[in-house]
C-alpha cells in the first residue's frame, strides 16, 4: 500500500525534533522545546490513522508487524548501547535504575517506570539515560488500542467517514477533559499517563478526515499560524507550566494546522527543503540517540551542564550518530518484506531478551563489584538516605506511628518532636548521637515545615492536596503539644534557603518578600506551642552545595571512567542564598529568647564550606546531608552544627548555638 509522500510532514518532524533537542541541551531562548513530543504525538496520530483507514487498509496483524519494523530495532539499539555505557560510567545504584527503566522501556511500558520511580528524592531526571523513551511509551500504548478503535468505529459506522470522525472528536475532548483534571490533581501522572496524551494523537487521526483546503490565502494563512503557535510556545512556555492541559493547545493545534491536508504554499515549500527532509528523516534516530549521548556525557563530568562549545560538539555527534542508525538500523529493516507473523514475534522475543537483561542488572543491584570499596556507601540515592529507624513511638494525640531515635522512649528523662521536611529528616541521625548523651528522645514529624499550613502556604502542584496537609498537620501539631507537657524539646528545621525560592502566599492575600513570609508563618506558631520548661530551637539552613558534588566525591573513591573535578563548594553563593534567611531566623529566635542553631557558623569557618569531615564526603545531593554516614561522623558533624548546646541541661546564659561543643 502507497500514500502520497508528503516532505512537509518530515519537515515539520525537523521543527519537532530540533525544538526538544534546543531545550534539552539548555539553549537559550527555548524553555519550552519539550513541546515537540507533542508535535510528534499530532504527527504520529494522522500517519498512523491515514494508515489505517485507507481504502483496503491494513489488517490487524499488518500493522503491529509494521510498528514493530518502524520502532523496535532502532529503540532497542540504543538501549543496548546505554546499557553497554553504563557498566563503565554509571554508580551501581544509577545502574540498576537503568536497567529496570530498560526492562520496562523495551516493551513500551516507559512512561509508568518513570511516572512510578521519578520524584523528590530519586535521582535528578536529566540524569536518567532512558527517561526520553516515556513518549515512546505513550505511543505504544496507542497504537494497541487505536487500531481496534477505529475498527470498531469503522463498523458501527458502516463505513460513513463523518461519522467515524465524530467517534474520534469524542476521543478527543474525553482525553482532554482528562488531562485538564490531572493537571489540576495529579500533574505528574497527567504528563506520563497515556489517557491525559490520547487527544494529541487523536486529533492528529482527526485531520484524516478534514477536506483539502485549496484556496491560497486561507492555506499561507493557517501555516503561518501554525508555525506562530509552536514557536510562541516553545518560547514562552517552561517546565514549571502546568502540562499537558491548556498550555499544550497551542502547540497541539499549531502542528495540527500544519499537517492539514492543503495545496502547496510557502509553508509547505520551506518544510519540504533538502535540509528539513534529511533532519525530519533521522528524526526518530535522533531523538532516540541525543539524550543519552547528553546524559552519558553529565554522568563523565560528574553531572556538570556541557558549556556552549561541548553542546555543540554533541549534538553534532547526536546527529552523526542518528544518520548511522537510520541509515543501517532503520532502513533496511523497514525494507525487509517479512512476513507479519514473522516480524511479531522475532521483535518480541528480542525485547524480551533486552528486557530480561536490564531487569539482570537491576536485580544485582547494578554489580556494585564494579567499583571500590570506598565508593559502596555513596552508590545510590538510596543508600546515602538510608538510615534504619532505631525505634518507632505511637503519640496518641496524634494517632500515628513515628519514628523515635536518641535515648529511649519509655525511659528517657527529655522527650522531643523534630518538626521539618527533608532538612529534618537528614539531622536525624545527628540528633539520635545527641539526644544518647543528652537522655532525650525524639521522634520525627514531617513532611511540611513548622512555617507552613495556617497563615502562610505554598503553592506545589507536584504534591497534590500539599496546603491542606501541611494545615491539618499543623493544626495537630499544636493540639498535641498543648496536651503534652512532658514533650519539653521542640526542634523546628527546614529547607529554608530553597522555601524562599518557592511560591509562598499568605492566606489574607498581602504581599511580602518570601523570607518575611517564612518569618510570619514561624511568628505566629511560636505562642501557640511555648510552655514552661520547653526548649524551642529554630535551625537555620544547612549549608547545601546546590548542585551535583557528590558525583564528584563518588569520581575519587571509584574507578569508572569521569572527567577530573572538584568537591569545593561556592562559599560566596552559599553565603548570599544563606544570609537573609538565616538572619531573619536569628532575630526571631532572639525576640522570642529561643534556642537557635546555625549550622553554617561550624561548618563554614572563615567563609570556607566543608564537604568532609572524619574522610567521609557528607553530603547526598545538592542539599541534604547523607544518613548513612558512620556514628563518629554524625558525632563530629553533630558538634560542628551547634546541636549539643539545644540539649545541655541548665544552658540558658546563651541561647544563640554556634559550632558549640558540649
Amino acid at each position: 500500500m502507497k500514500f502520497d509522500y508528503r516532505p512537509d510532514v518530515d519537515g515539520l518532524r525537523a521543527i519537532a525534533v530540533i525544538a526538544v533537542i534546543l531545550f534539552h541541551f539548555g539553549v537559550p531562548g527555548f524553555p519550552g522545546g519539550f513541546v515537540g513530543v507533542d508535535i510528534f504525538f499530532v504527527i504520529s496520530g494522522y500517519l498512523i490513522t491515514r494508515l489505517l483507514t485507507a481504502e483496503g487498509g491494513l489488517s490487524l496483524i499488518e500493522f503491529y508487524g509494521r510498528r514493530i519494523r518502524r520502532i523496535l530495532p532502532a529503540m532497542l539499539a540504543m538501549i543496548c548501547f546505554s546499557l553497554a555505557a553504563g557498566w563503565f560510567l554509571l554508580l551501581p545504584g544509577d545502574y540498576a535504575s537503568l536497567g529496570r527503566s530498560a526492562a520496562y522501556s523495551s516493551f513500551g511500558l516507559g512512561n509508568y517506570y518513570f511516572l512510578w520511580n521519578t520524584g523528590y528524592f530519586d535521582r535528578e531526571a536529566t540524569l536518567l539515560p532512558l527517561l526520553h523513551l516515556w513518549s515512546l511509551g505513550v505511543e505504544e500504548q496507542f497504537y494497541l488500542v487505536w487500531p481496534v478503535l477505529l475498527l470498531t468505529a469503522n463498523r458501527l459506522a458502516g463505513g460513513r467517514r463523518l461519522l467515524i470522525a465524530a467517534v474520534i472528536g469524542i476521543v478527543v475532548l474525553a482525553s482532554f477533559s482528562i488531562a485538564l483534571h490531572l493537571v489540576a490533581v495529579d500533574p505528574k501522572q497527567a504528563f506520563y499517563a497515556p489517557f491525559s496524551r490520547a487527544w494529541e494523537l487523536a486529533l492528529g487521526g482527526l485531520l484524516v478526515f478534514a477536506p483539502v483546503i485549496t484556496r491560497r490565502p486561507v492555506v499561507d494563512g493557517l501555516g503561518f499560524i501554525g508555525l506562530f503557535l509552536i514557536g510562541l510556545s516553545a518560547i514562552h512556555l517552561s517546565p514549571s507550566d502546568p502540562f499537558p492541559g491548556t498550555n499544550a493547545l497551542a502547540p497541539v493545534i499549531g502542528a495540527a494546522l500544519l499537517i492539514w491536508p492543503r495545496s502547496p504554499s510557502a509553508i509547505t515549500v520551506a518544510l519540504s527543503s533538502v535540509p528539513m527532509r534529511f533532519i525530519g528523516k533521522i528524526s526518530y534516530s535522533l531523538y532516540l540517540w541525543h539524550w543519552p549521548i547528553l546524559v552519558f556525557f553529565r554522568h563523565y563530568a560528574g553531572g556538570a551542564i556541557p558549556t556552549s562549545v561541548e553542546a555543540a560538539a554533541l549534538i553534532t555527534l547526536s546527529i552523526v550518530v542518528a544518520s548511522l542508525s537510520w541509515r543501517f538500523v532503520e532502513e533496511p529493516v523497514r525494507r525487509l518484506r517479512a512476513i507479519p507473523l514473522k516480524a511479531i514475534p522475532v521483535g518480541v522475543a528480542t525485547a524480551l531478551i533486552i528486557s530480561w537483561s536490564g531487569n539482570a542488572i537491576s536485580d544485582a543491584g547494578g554489580f556494585a563489584e564494579r567499583v571500590s570499596k570506598g565508593a559502596l556507601s555513596m552508590r545510590s540515592l538510596d543508600i546515602m538516605w538510608d538510615w534504619p529507624c532505631p525505634q518507632t513511638v505511637n503519640i496518641p494525640e496524634l494517632g500515628v506511628t513515628y519514628c523515635a531515635f536518641g535515648a529511649p522512649w519509655g525511659t528517657a528523662k527529655h522527650h522531643g518532636i523534630l518538626w521539618g521536611d527533608s532538612h529534618a529528616d537528614h539531622l536525624a541521625p545527628l540528633l539520635d548521637i545527641v539526644g544518647q548523651r543528652k537522655d532525650t528522645a525524639f521522634f520525627l514529624y514531617e513532611p511540611c515545615p513548622a512555617a507552613l499550613g495556617e497563615n502562610i502556604y505554598r503553592k506545589f502542584p507536584e504534591v497534590p492536596n500539599y496546603k491542606d496537609r501541611c494545615a491539618s498537620m499543623r493544626k495537630a501539631a499544636v493540639d498535641m503539644l498543648r496536651r503534652r507537657p512532658d514533650i519539653d524539646v521542640v526542634v523546628l528545621a527546614g529547607a529554608w534557603s530553597g522555601l524562599q525560592f518557592t511560591d509562598l502566599v499568605a492566606v489574607d492575600g498581602h504581599r511580602a518578600d518570601k523570607v518575611s513570609l517564612l518569618r510570619e508563618g514561624l511568628e505566629t506558631l511560636l505562642p501557640k506551642i511555648a510552655a514552661a520548661n520547653r526548649r524551642i530551637a529554630l535551625v537555620a539552613p544547612t549549608p547545601g552545595p546546590a548542585e551535583d558534588l557528590t558525583s564528584c566525591a563518588v569520581n575519587k573513591e571509584s574507578n569508572l571512567i569521569r572527567r577530573r573535578c572538584s568537591t569545593e563548594m561556592n562559599n560566596k553563593w552559599i553565603t548570599s542564598v544563606r544570609g537573609p534567611i538565616t538572619a531573619a531566623l536569628k532575630s526571631l529566635a532572639a525576640e522570642n529568647n529561643l534556642f537557635f542553631v546555625d549550622p553554617g557558623s561550624g561548618m563554614c569557618p572563615n567563609d570556607h564550606c566543608t564537604t568532609y569531615v572524619n574522610g567521609e564526603f557528607i553530603y547526598r545531593d545538592g542539599s541534604h546531608l547523607r544518613r548513612n554516614l558512620a556514628p563518629a561522623t554524625n558525632d563530629v558533624l553533630a558538634r560542628m552544627m551547634g546541636l549539643y548546646p539545644v540539649l545541655a541541661v541548665g544552658n540558658t546564659q546563651s541561647r544563640i548555638s554556634a559550632a558549640a561543643s558540649d
